[in-house]
């Protein structure tokens, strides 16, 4: 009987693995190759400060960068965003109830703000070096886009409400708007005055991380200082493959990645490192009882890490033809994945994202994989950071071929629009002026496209400089 149940084990464990293969076999066949392509580090940083949107992250993505830093004595804090509450299959094994009350997703974060105590003693680190801030678990791209202001908190989805519940956390009782949040991050970088910081990458598909990424960049550039920016993925379709533990393979980026403005590194961990990462890992219970192949995908013999560099808009002398076939001025491409195969959903595949500046006027272009519909609203958003330290923002919305402007916060510029949009096929045009276009020093912009209310595709925010 005993040999029975070890063929059976072997037949499952082989069978998980030709799935997770299958899902992707490019990525697979990726995986499976020895690359060479990108270098790598082993110098943590002096000073580290580690940001996440869960708890469980910090030590998917850096388990071996806090143990290394932990060992050379290098100070280090991690930050935890939100406390993971609102996940509501974890809120479902974790309470025994089909539908879990605002107090069992309490409970649930505060059973998941343990784990990571527990998991960062594993690793070595301190409980005085780990700061919960408490805010709402799945809220933080609401905060991000229409929760600015602190006259208008979000209610989180989970705990049913407007501030952070918990006595554990960095400021209890805190508003959840996203000038609260920037006010947190920008308070702990200003005192802990860090040399290297560590958080997600906006390509991240999961929104709570592309969504903390760009509050961690706001924050970085709004303060107008010199950091090494380490950024990490956790989130990202049919990856990492396969779905489980392997000590000796070093971790890959996603193949399709290769047009996405990403400069990768990787940190390679010593045996002992991954060990110790891999018995961390198991210290997230209400996570591994719903999701553990995934979490131990994460268990490799080195950590990836990316940077962004800035993207320059060009100046143009003459304006291209903007109906014909081509895209001109592409400047990020991003792929559509080729999951979504119905028109409309096609029609929301984001693609690429061109621009250029002419004649005091600012074009922004968005191509997506069908033409461009009516049923799909497409939303171009924008922080513009000036010299003078001032920080405006532009909403613009497309919405059955109108053009609209949102004003989403005190700070936002309404009266922006230079002319109708252009649409063309699957290509759209809009023309902006920027106000003191001379005294602006960058521009931190996305793009997303909605159907039926529900987020379909985005186009990762990166920071953008007007070539001059």
């Amino acid at each position: 009987m005993k040999k029975k149940h070890i063929i059976y084990l072997a037949l499952f464990v082989s069978l998980l693995i030709g799935v997770s293969y299958i899902m992707n076999w490019k990525m697979a066949i990726a995986n499976l190759r020895e690359k060479n392509d990108f270098p790598s580090f082993d110098d943590p940083g002096n000073r580290i400060l580690v940001i996440v949107p869960h708890p469980d992250d910090e030590t998917l993505g850096m388990a071996g960068i806090i143990q290394r830093a932990v060992k050379q004595n290098i100070p280090i804090k991690v930050v935890i965003v939100t406390s993971g509450e609102s996940y509501k299959k974890a809120a479902m094994s974790f309470s025994s109830k089909l539908n879990p009350t605002p107090k069992d997703f309490y409970q649930l974060g505060l059973a998941r703000q343990q784990e990571s105590i527990n998991a960062m003693k594993v690793l070595g680190l301190p409980r005085n070096d780990l700061i919960f801030l408490g805010f709402a678990d799945g809220s933080t791209r609401f905060l991000w886009s229409q929760y600015w202001d602190n006259n208008h908190p979000r209610i989180s989805g989970g705990t049913n409400v407007a501030y952070a519940p918990y006595d554990t956390v960095y400021k209890p009782g805190i508003p959840y708007t996203g000038t609260n949040l920037v006010k947190e991050l920008t308070e702990i970088i200003k005192n802990f005055k860090p040399t290297d910081i560590y958080y997600p990458l906006a390509d991240d598909i999961h929104p709570d991380h592309w969504a903390v990424s760009n509050f961690v960049r706001y924050a970085i550039t709004a303060m107008n200082i010199n950091v090494h920016e380490h950024m990490f993925l956790v989130h990202y379709p049919q990856w990492p493959v396969p779905w489980m533990a392997e000590k000796n393979t070093p971790m890959l980026p996603p193949e399709n990645m290769n047009d996405s403005n990403t400069d990768w590194q990787s940190f390679y961990l010593t045996q002992q490192e991954v060990v110790t990462k891999q018995i961390a890992i198991k210290q997230y219970r209400t996570q591994t009882e719903v999701m553990e192949p995934f979490l131990m995908a994460f268990v490799r013999k080195s950590e990836l890490f990316a940077t962004k560099p800035v993207l320059y808009i060009p100046v143009v002398q003459l304006k291209p033809n903007l109906q014909s076939k081509t895209f001109p001025y592409s400047l990020l491409k991003v792929p559509t994945m080729g999951m979504l195969n119905e028109e409309i959903y096609r029609s929301a595949a984001l693609s690429q994202l061109g621009a250029f500046y002419d004649n005091d006027k600012l074009y922004i272009g968005l191509q997506s994989a069908k033409s461009i519909s009516k049923k799909v609203v497409y939303h171009i958003e924008m922080r513009l950071f000036y010299k003078n330290n001032d920080i405006k923002r532009i909403d613009i919305g497309l919405i059955d071929g109108k053009v609209y402007q949102y004003k989403r916060a005190d700070n936002s510029l309404t009266d922006v629009l230079s002319s109708k949009p252009m649409v063309e096929g699957n290509k759209v045009w809009i023309v902006l002026q920027i106000p003191h276009e001379n005294n602006l020093k960058c521009i931190f912009m996305g793009a997303d496209s909605i159907y039926k209310n529900k987020l379909i595709d985005k186009i990762p925010w990166n920071m953008y400089k007007i070539k001059q």
